[in-house]
């Protein structure tokens, strides 16, 4: 009984003191999270999105957010309650899954890696990168819902529950409203469910018609509510795009070739990082043989573990400590991951007459597959920190379970437990010497956030650290629209920074809310200008947001990016004041207000 509920005390515990450590200090004041609070409310204020607000992902948030906000009130911690409790739900989904195919205790391993490396992660200058408060809520309900699929899909492939295949394909239709790279991988553990079905059952006994066509009926229930909804708001045509919101950009845009994201896959120098992920794999490698020969050796011949031994268990993990830098680990994720599933997969084919032993390995070939898609996304460059905090935490996982269960696994039948339970010790103390440099870096990042911003349900703290003068300027803005704006006054802040229309409560006339570069490649500038002509804002606040990692200069300084709707809004509105730090020309933010007719 004390074993059963041991990793609930566990993850309990670290679940309490992370949020302790990290209370109200998730989100950034300016960058991504204010459109995730922004938008729903202006949903419950009865703007229809895509119609009235652009955006670059699926529907299905938005609207799930403007739920919670008519429920329980429109404020900062309604999302992050709900973000804790849906993130709650999926952390206990993982285990399941991982329950299944592994053990208890690499099912504990990989729940609390989660919880450790994912869910309140801060790793670098710009927050929104955590479970809490994401910089897209697709992101983590997409993460959530697919959690939710795989379980169904398991429990489809072991009872033939049509009420399981149902949901799961109520998941999965869920899911692609989402971000396409989580419906590719959700589609993508879909098909390795039916080729699983396939092994276990030949052709005849696979899933049944009528499994298979619950599962495609009920995915086709969210993407039909949502067309729907969107054909009374708008012309059918637009309602069948905003339906598919999350794919439109990716084949209507030039996003994906942008500066950013080719650095951000490791594309920009695709040898160099070809390299890295090939020489931490074979450091990788090396950790493993090492760990696996002491492990063979680990026995004398009183059965008991020998003093070499332990001084070579000793002086292998000094060694990971000392090599171990945040961001090289997850390097190799991907060869990690492919390894992982190749070994299942034999496994698998071997254990294909023992129908229940096989069917336990479903949920590990399942989650390998969603999650070497996920990591596509971020091609050469593999990482848990910025969107690794998504895309990274099912290979994880998956690495989780290759050297706590399934290396083990095979020692132990090789040789002994004793050799099995070494490799497992030594590779859950190295699994520590990864994750601690994580923490010390957000432990540094949170230490940093002692401002208060905004109040009530909405506070926040942002960080006083030198340079960042981000927090320090939406407090006094904020200051300054309250003495200055009127009940009814509408704000437009360019390019981006409508957490102060949220926090203000200030509508902003503007479809594209955001304007950094993805969004002027997605919808262009001319609609800005009309929104600007069509209701003019009787503020502007310019901020200044540093756009060099998009191959852009500043906001307005160049016709391709912002200079004639800057130019508009010279001739129309007067400098009242500067906010941000005094004499920072690379800082801040200029108020303007519409000159009276």
């Amino acid at each position: 009984m004390r074993r059963r509920w041991a990793p609930l005390a566990l993850h309990a515990m670290a679940f309490a003191l992370l949020l302790f450590w990290s209370w109200r200090k998730w989100p950034d004041p300016l960058v991504d999270f204010g459109r995730e609070l922004y938008v729903p409310w202006q949903i419950g204020r009865g703007r229809v999105l895509y119609r009235d607000i652009a955006s670059l992902f699926g529907p299905l948030s938005p609207y799930l957010n403007a739920l919670w906000f008519r429920l329980f009130g429109p404020s900062l911690m309604t999302l992050a309650i709900c973000n804790l409790a849906i993130f709650s739900a999926m952390l206990a989904g993982l285990y399941h899954l991982l329950r299944a195919s592994t053990d208890r205790v690499t099912a504990t391993a990989a729940g609390l890696t989660t919880l450790l490396l994912f869910g309140f992660s801060q790793y670098v200058e710009t927050g929104n990168y955590n479970f809490v408060t994401p910089y897209s809520h697709e992101a983590t309900h997409g993460m959530a819902l697919s959690v939710a699929l795989l379980a169904c899909l398991y429990r489809t492939l072991r009872t033939r529950s049509r009420i399981a295949s149902a949901t799961a394909g109520l998941c999965f239709g869920l899911v692609l409203l989402t971000k396409p790279e989580i419906g590719a991988a959700a589609t993508a553990a879909v098909l390795a469910a039916c080729v699983a079905a396939y092994g276990l059952d030949g052709p005849v006994g696979r899933l049944p018609i009528s499994t298979a066509s619950l599962f495609i009926m009920a995915a086709a229930i969210p993407p039909l509510l949502f067309l729907s909804y969107f054909a009374t708001q708008m012309d059918s045509a637009a309602a069948l795009r905003a339906t598919a919101g999350a794919w439109v950009p990716i084949f209507g845009t030039a996003i994906t070739s942008n500066d950013f994201y080719r650095r951000s896959m490791g594309l920009d120098a695709p040898v160099a990082n070809s390299a890295r992920m090939l020489l931490t794999f074979a450091g990788f490698i090396a950790f493993t043989a090492a760990a696996f020969a002491i492990s063979w050796t680990s026995v004398d011949g009183t059965g008991r573990m020998s003093a070499r031994t332990r001084i070579l268990r000793i002086a292998l993990l000094a060694l990971v400590i000392l090599v171990m830098r945040p961001g090289t680990f997850p390097r190799a994720l991907p060869l990690i991951v492919i390894s992982t599933l190749v070994a299942v997969v034999m496994l698998f084919v071997r254990a294909r007459r023992d129908r229940d032993r096989a069917v336990r390995l479903t949920p590990l070939i399942m989650c390998a597959v969603f999650a070497l898609v996920l990591l596509a996304k971020m091609g050469l460059n593999a990482r848990v920190e910025h969107y690794g905090f998504y895309l990274g935490l099912p290979a994880m996982a998956v690495a989780i379970a290759l050297v706590s269960w399934l290396i083990p696994h095979l020692l132990t039948s090789w040789r002994s437990d004793t050799a099995g339970r070494t490799f497992r010790q030594l590779a859950l103390w190295a699994l520590a010497a990864v994750i601690a440099p994580y923490l010390g870096l957000e432990y540094g990042w949170y230490r940093t956030k002692t401002l208060a911003v905004a109040s009530g349900s909405d506070r926040f703290y942002a960080s006083t650290l030198d340079g960042l003068w981000q927090g320090r300027a939406v407090r006094d803005a904020l200051d300054v629209l309250a003495q200055d704006a009127a009940p009814g006054d509408t704000l437009a802040v360019l390019p981006e920074g409508v957490m102060l229309n949220y926090l203000a409560r200030l509508d902003s006339p503007l479809r594209v809310i955001n304007l950094m570069p993805p969004e002027v490649m997605a919808f262009g500038e001319d609609d800005v200008l009309r929104s600007l002509a069509a209701r003019p804002p009787d503020f502007v606040l310019l901020v200044h947001r540093d756009t060099s990692e998009y191959g852009y200069p500043p906001f307005g300084r160049d016709p391709r990016y912002g200079l004639g709707i800057v130019n508009w809004i010279n001739e129309r509105y007067d400098g009242v004041r500067r906010i941000g730090p005094p004499g920072a020309a690379d800082a801040g933010m200029q108020l303007l207000k519409r000159r009276s007719r």
